[in-house]
């Protein structure tokens, strides 16, 4: 059984931080110490584990950081311990997150360019994401001016107008570039 505890609440703090920062290049993540300082009413760190009851959160498979929005939940990091992947850990956190969340939910994916970029597309796809054709780029999270070329996948397919909402809340709310 798959188990979410708040990060602030859970006995895996050390393996939340060590995951979240050696699975994700530096520049597809914010320090991690500045993730206390985000409005805490929209966002979410959740360490996934295994087991657990009531007095233990069994133990970690994995990470899962999120926001909520009035229109979507956007998932912006998502992450299984490298010695448990292939598992079906990843398939097990992710489809338990999905059906707490019946509302739109979205994600960014790199544009594929290699086999782990392929398999990571595949893997949301076969829970049932679509891969949106709108054209999409990652802000920095460092205020410098690149862009990371990357694309939006979500539960429900976006039209023009929905993926441009979705893009100008992410890049205001999350990446807190103004939207003009």
């Amino acid at each position: 059984m798959i188990v979410f505890t708040d990060l602030t609440d859970s006995d895996h703090q050390h393996f939340a931080q060590d995951l979240f920062e050696s699975a994700f290049p530096e520049d597809e993540r914010p320090p991690f110490s500045r993730l206390k300082r985000r409005d805490q009413s929209k966002f979410h760190f959740l360490v996934a584990s295994n087991g657990g009851d009531n007095d233990d959160d069994g133990y970690p498979v994995g990470i899962l950081t999120y926001w909520t929005f009035d229109d979507f939940v956007y998932v912006e990091h998502f992450a299984i311990a490298e010695e448990l992947r292939n598992q079906g850990f990843g398939k097990a956190v992710f489809l338990n997150f999905m059906m707490q969340h019946s509302d739109q939910v979205v994600l960014e994916v790199e544009v594929p360019h290699d086999e782990q970029s392929e398999y990571r597309i595949e893997f949301y796809s076969s829970m049932g994401l679509f891969r949106n054709v709108q054209y999409y780029e990652q802000p920095s999270y460092y205020g410098t001016d690149s862009l990371i070329p990357m694309l939006i996948m979500s539960k429900y397919e976006l039209d023009d107008d929905e993926f441009l909402n979705v893009k100008n809340i992410l890049y205001s709310e999350v990446y807190n570039i103004s939207v003009k």
